[in-house]
């Protein structure tokens, strides 16, 4: 416990932590306010598209899980840190806590401004609502996909260790290789992070073959498999490498 109060007052107390999250809640504020508010009827479709977002927030979380990994071994405290935690998974366990609940609570947030702005603006343009089990199950894909990019992009940074390098790598993990599964014979592209995020946020456009609930055990995979050798590799390297 008091590893992870430690690791949440360094995330908490950390400016960059308060930039990142308030420029990409307020360009998630203004997508959906402006484009809601403003775009034709026919061409908005189905809310259900808006209700995902425009991907800023999943990148900023991303970023966030490797600076949470990578920022100790930047400035050198990481020495300070595994002297109080010698066995050092620990301390790891705690970062892993810690970026779970920082993507919850981005989550959360989002959902308060992207629902606050899109749905009333919507309902008021005579729009038609799904279902309101439909919205919250996309809503909750949306913030345990949040959640899970956290923790991927702490075992990236686990491994790198580098922030710079460790950001680069977990940015072109999705973009870059984002397109290779079309190129993949049958299923197997649906298993890559990137398609596994659009199962876990109800796959608006419909073209995957994974549900809901396999996108985000496919999602939570990656990550847990990352952040694990992340922490065998911390666990038996030297601190100064």
């Amino acid at each position: 416990m008091n590893l992870l109060r430690s690791e949440w007052i360094k995330l908490w107390t950390t400016r960059t932590t308060w930039v990142m999250l308030g420029v990409a809640l307020l360009g998630e504020g203004l997508f959906a306010g402006l484009y809601v508010g403003l775009a034709p009827l026919d061409e908005i479709g189905d809310i259900d598209q808006v209700a995902t977002g425009t991907g800023l927030l999943l990148v900023m979380m991303l970023v966030l899980g490797v600076l949470i990994a990578t920022t100790e071994f930047r400035h050198g405290t990481s020495s300070s840190t595994f002297l109080v935690s010698p066995r050092r998974w620990p301390a790891l366990l705690a970062k892993l806590g810690v970026a779970l609940a920082i993507g919850l609570v981005a989550g959360l947030a989002y959902v308060v401004v992207n629902g606050g702005l899109a749905l009333p603006l919507f309902e008021g343009r005579e729009g038609v609502l799904p279902a309101a089990s439909d919205l919250a199950e996309i809503y909750a894909g949306v913030v345990i996909s949040y959640a899970l990019i956290c923790a991927f992009g702490l075992g990236v940074g686990e491994i790198v260790r580098n922030q710079v390098g460790a950001i680069i790598a977990a940015i072109a993990f999705f973009f870059v290789l984002s397109p290779l599964p079309e190129l993949l014979p049958g299923s197997i592209g649906d298993y890559f992070p990137a398609q596994a995020i659009g199962a876990l946020h109800g796959n608006p456009e419909g073209d995957a073959s994974l549900n809901q609930v396999e996108g985000g055990l496919v999602l939570a995979a990656w990550a847990a498999g990352l952040v694990a050798l992340g922490t065998l590799l911390i666990c038996r390297r030297d601190v100064a490498e």
